[in-house]
């Protein structure tokens, strides 16, 4: 029975238990929210009763049904472009109460009720906090025109940022996500304010993020969620330790009612296609309960942006200079071997664009999540539950090998190369349970979330060159390479009190909690063909081709436990000071504890200005992925004379091996956030906030550079430790340590209008972050291998830098116009993305800079039913793309009798892929049906 199987019949179990459970509930109030001046139904408005957490959203067609018990009580209601109102309600024993109300027009954002960032019942704005949030709500993330929420955020939240990978193995089916520039693992993920468990994968190729372990947001399907609260500023006190850039806090849908999305659209190149539909139900359970499911499929088509190959294919001409050779017998024997190649393409008719896949992979999709809460009868308490499956398989290809390169290609298989892929299946899965209520004024929650991540490795259409001996009759051509899985299961109990009235405040919130976690870390190996060399004398290369399988020796089953408590202070200590302290002391079993802390306030000079800022500190320790990861796997490596496929091992940092190059113990990484900013309302109908951070980070963990073997100097000391340890294979070694110090500068600006129109509604939304990081020192460098390393036995090279400093935008602005006139709809939005740049690790003049691009995405919409809408859209409707790789870097049949060997790709990849601003794949345009009932 697998794991997915065994949480389906949980999550069975649980839908039969809420549907069982019947109670005398208490009241409701019911009401209608329109628009002022239209009269036009306003889905998705926030009704909060003031002083507690109960609330409710409207429906598509501006409805709301609000559970209460009996008595008075004041509402909040809140709406993005809308005043804000306050209206009193008398609900009565025995009957509804109904209250509609019309909003009138102020501000184009900034006005929505935050609940990430703290504890207290205070309902605040994001002009209100003391720190930095943005409120996206679900129609936002639909107007993007895109389906999965990495790419819907990175086109709403200036601050976020996650670009497609490709061929780069497991990181082409899960998108690296990261906040103001730094890290994947270095922003945290809540599901409805619970942790969100990470992906299995470790990010291991030549991506954003290298190194690090993020989470799969993709798992999370677009439809289940009514918003997205992304906290901009250090939280590691206030949440866990590895908030150092921020928390993503992702609400799912709670309300009754039916919601349908369902998108056709592909690539203005005829590829790419892509299909989804999403369901979203809720019903009420009895008159207070509520009951949330959601079903969605995703279809995403690969493309392809390769260029033509130009490179050798049958007979390897790209040689070097023999010793003794003359210049001239160099270049009559390298022209030779340049004609005889190309007499053997012609006669075999081999195509040199399709022999490499750029560009996304292919990916399947499907995702089920529920979301409950019911009240218990007779208390002020209620259960809630929260869970889902996720399956995706997809699809990636890796270099092509070809004929000449035949260590790696048996001819009887493939005759002319071939292109192999990599197949990825993963599962997500999670389920949360919780009781909360409050009593005597103490507000409590006890809950549990258990989620796990399984990714698992086929190869397809390749060989094991080993096998070569075997014929063609008889050689596999696909394997199983072996599965990554993370689980984890998080218990919390926290209590909060406002103590405001008795210390004669308006409020003085006291919040703490305890929290227990128990994190685990599995590489399941491969079947033996995908990673044996059969046949080590033939100098054949072992192993599946692509992505060599895991082995026994790399398999681990490892655990630890966390154990964490927190305390939160917030008051309003005049009407115009708001303070926020909060401290953290977590306690890891394999590594030791850390006190975190944060000091945070709010100043209101006057309704139309206020100053905010906040210090912290925070760490984050080495994930088990970074402690416990091995594997011996192909990289390719750009030598200055072209890409070479190496042998490379990644070895545990408590291995022999890394112990020999003299790589201290993994620690973890420290931080220290400084954040300052101001919120004001220079005019009526204009809202502004501007907020400056910085943040340091001390011996961020990196995964090393390729420490190569060789005859000489380090080189020799390389080979000298692997021979010792009978990896006489393997040409390289990594693993990963606390190396670099980075220093982080950005400046975070949000600007809302919504001017006056004598037809319709216009809302005006200008976001933009700028960033800058920068290494600070020294780099830590193993003790046994000599400062002066050569080429090849860098441990953070200048690619490595670069990646970390420079292959994110540094600046990401966004225009958004959003117009409404009665059943018509128009969405424009401009995104400009900054500079980004990637460096080669020798050769300074194969460095490659992308100037900024801006990204124009327009959509039209029309409600041909109450509840039907249509959008028709173009998603870069310009057809816009990155700069191309310098042509310099591509050799033309001239160049190919040149003395010099050529280091380029051999135009394979037009567009560069080590650093990428907003992918290549070009225009998209769609078609999107919504309804709501």
């Amino acid at each position: 029975m697998t794991d997915s199987y065994r949480l389906y019949r949980l999550l069975t179990g649980v839908f039969i238990g809420l549907f069982t459970l019947s109670a005398a509930w208490g009241q409701s109030v019911r009401g209608h929210i329109t628009d002022a001046t239209t009269g036009a139904d306003l889905p998705g408005v926030a009704i909060l009763v003031q002083g507690t957490t109960t609330g409710a959203i409207t429906d598509a067609s501006g409805q709301y049904v609000l559970t209460t018990e009996p008595g008075s009580y004041t509402l909040q209601i809140s709406f993005v472009g809308y005043t804000t109102q306050r209206q009193p309600v008398q609900v009565t024993a025995g009957s509804a109460t109904t209250l509609d109300v019309r909003l009138i027009e102020s501000l184009a954002s900034l006005n929505e009720v935050v609940v990430i960032g703290s504890r207290s019942t205070q309902a605040r704005s994001s002009t209100q906090t003391v720190a930095p949030v943005d409120v996206i709500q679900s129609r936002d993330l639909l107007a993007t025109g895109r389906i999965d929420i990495t790419q819907q955020l990175n086109f709403v939240a200036p601050s976020f940022n996650s670009s497609r990978q490709t061929v780069s193995d497991g990181t082409d089916h899960v998108d690296p996500a990261t906040l103001r520039g730094l890290g994947p693992d270095q922003v945290l993920v809540l599901l409805n304010g619970k942790r969100q468990h990470n992906q299995a994968l470790i990010n291991l190729n030549g991506t954003i993020g290298r190194g690090s372990v993020g989470t799969d947001l993709n798992a999370i399907p677009s439809t289940a969620i009514e918003r997205v609260e992304v906290l901009r500023d250090g939280a590691s006190s206030q949440y866990g330790s590895d908030a150092i850039a921020g928390v993503i806090n992702l609400r799912l849908k709670e309300q009754p009612g039916t919601t349908v999305n369902a998108q056709l659209g592909q690539q203005y190149k005829g590829d790419g296609q892509i299909a989804q539909i999403g369901i979203n139900h809720g019903f009420k359970l009895g008159q207070k309960g509520v009951l949330s499911l959601t079903g969605e499929l995703r279809h995403r088509g690969a493309t392809n942006r390769a260029g033509d190959y130009t490179g050798p294919v049958y007979v390897n001409w790209n040689v070097g200079q023999q010793t003794g050779e003359t210049a001239a017998s160099y270049v009559a024997r390298r022209q030779q071997l340049y004609q005889q190649d190309q007499a053997l393409i012609q006669q075999n008719n081999f195509d040199r664009r399709n022999n490499l896949q750029v560009g996304q992979a292919r990916v399947e999709n499907a995702g089920f999540f529920l979301n409950a809460r019911m009240p218990i009868t007779g208390t002020n308490a209620s259960v809630y539950a929260t869970g889902g499956l996720n399956y995706r398989r997809g699809l990636a290809g890796g270099f092509y090998r070809y004929p000449y390169q035949t260590t790696q290609v048996i001819s009887a298989l493939y005759p002319n190369g071939f292109l192999p892929n990599i197949q990825s299946t993963i599962n997500d899965q999670s389920l949360l349970v919780g009781v909360n209520g409050e009593n005597n004024g103490w507000r409590w929650d006890i809950s549990n979330v258990y989620g796990g991540n399984s990714f698992r490795f086929d190869v397809i259409n390749s060989n094991n060159a080993s096998l070569a001996y075997l014929g063609a009759t008889n050689n596999p051509t696909s394997f199983y390479a072996g599965t990554l899985s993370f689980y984890q299961n998080t218990a919390d109990a926290s209590a909060a009190k406002d103590f405001g009235k008795q210390l004669g405040l308006t409020s003085f919130n006291v919040a703490g909690g305890l929290t227990y976690r128990n994190d685990q870390y599995r590489i399941k190996p491969g079947e033996a063909a995908s990673y044996l060399n059969f046949s080590p004398q033939t100098g054949q290369t072992g192993g599946a081709q692509v992505f060599p399988g895991y082995q026994p020796a790399n398999a681990v089953n490892a655990t630890r436990h966390v154990y964490g408590a927190y305390v939160d202070l917030e008051s309003d200590i005049t009407q115009r000071l708001l303070v926020d302290v909060a401290g953290r002391y977590e306690y890891y079993t394999d590594f030791g504890g850390n006190l975190a802390g944060k000091l945070a306030a709010r100043y209101r000079f006057s309704e139309a200005f206020s100053l905010r800022g906040s210090v912290s500190n925070g760490f984050r320790a080495p994930s088990l992925h970074q402690r416990y990861f091995s594997a011996i796997s192909t990289v390719f490596v750009s030598t200055g004379t072209g890409l070479e496929p190496r042998q490379t091992g990644t070895f545990r940092n408590d291995s022999p091996i890394a112990q020999a190059f003299g790589v201290p113990s993994l620690g973890a990484e420290r931080s220290t956030n400084f954040s300052i900013g101001i919120t004001s309302r220079p005019l009526s109908n204009v809202s502004l906030t501007v907020d400056a951070y910085q943040i340091n980070i001390q011996n961020r963990i990196i995964y090393s550079n390729q420490f190569s073997r060789g005859t000489t100097g380090a080189g020799l000391i390389v080979a000298t430790i692997l021979n010792n340890a009978g990896q006489t294979d393997v040409n390289s070694a990594q693993f990963f340590t606390n190396a670099v110090n980075t220093q982080t500068r950005g400046l975070d600006v949000v600007i809302a209008t919504n001017p006056r129109l004598s037809t319709g509604t216009l809302d005006i939304t200008l976001a933009a972050n700028v960033n800058q990081t920068k290494l600070v020192g020294d780099i830590q460098r193993p003790a046994n291998i000599p400062a002066d390393a050569t080429f090849g036995n860098f441990l953070f090279n200048r690619q490595d830098s670069a990646r970390l400093t420079l292959a994110q935008p540094r600046s990401k602005i966004q225009l958004t116009f959003n117009y409404r006139l009665r059943k018509f709809g128009a969405v424009l939005r401009l995104s400009r993305f900054g500079t980004v740049a990637s460096y080669d690790p020798a050769n300074p003049a194969l460095d490659e800079t992308q100037s900024p691009r801006i990204v124009t995405d327009l959509s039209g919409s029309y409600r041909v039913l109450k509840n039907v809408t249509i959008t028709i859209g173009a998603n870069n409707l310009l057809d816009v793309y990155p700069d191309p790789l310098r042509v310099t870097n591509y050799p033309t049949p001239e160049r190919y009798g040149s003395a010099a060997l050529d280091n380029s790709s051999f135009g394979r990849f037009v567009y560069g892929r080590a650093a990428t601003q907003f992918g290549f794949n070009g225009g998209y345009y769609f078609a999107n049906l919504s309804a709501a009932f």
